[in-house]
């Protein structure tokens, strides 16, 4: 029983991760890039549903308002794309970020 549930989490964390690297990484390959993004939103928002509104807001509608980086990486890189996942993909696209890279994790 325990080794069956073992394998089915291990295929559900795996099938998360695949969907989180062809969803986000394909993009931003750079995993020092987007800890470094975690690290502006924390710093801003503090709180584990404050960082996750404002992510998910940010990648329904950029701007270079609501944008976290500073103007100079914006202008060299721009604003963005708007986001084409759906809503329910991309909030578990910003869970599996935010548990992958914010700070607290880090931690403890």
């Amino acid at each position: 029983m325990v080794r069956s549930t073992f394998i089915i989490l291990f295929f559900v964390v795996s099938l998360g991760a695949s969907s989180f690297e062809k969803n986000c990484l394909e993009c931003h390959q750079n995993e020092f890039q987007l800890a470094m993004f975690m690290k502006k939103y924390a710093l801003k928002y503090s709180s584990e549903r404050s960082i996750k509104e404002a992510l998910y807001s940010y990648l329904k509608k950029p701007t270079y308002n609501a944008s976290i980086l500073p103007f100079g990486y914006l202008n060299r890189f721009g604003i963005k794309e708007k986001s084409s996942l759906d809503d329910a993909e991309l909030k578990k696209m910003i869970n599996i970020y935010y548990d992958k890279y914010n700070i607290k994790s880090k931690i403890y």
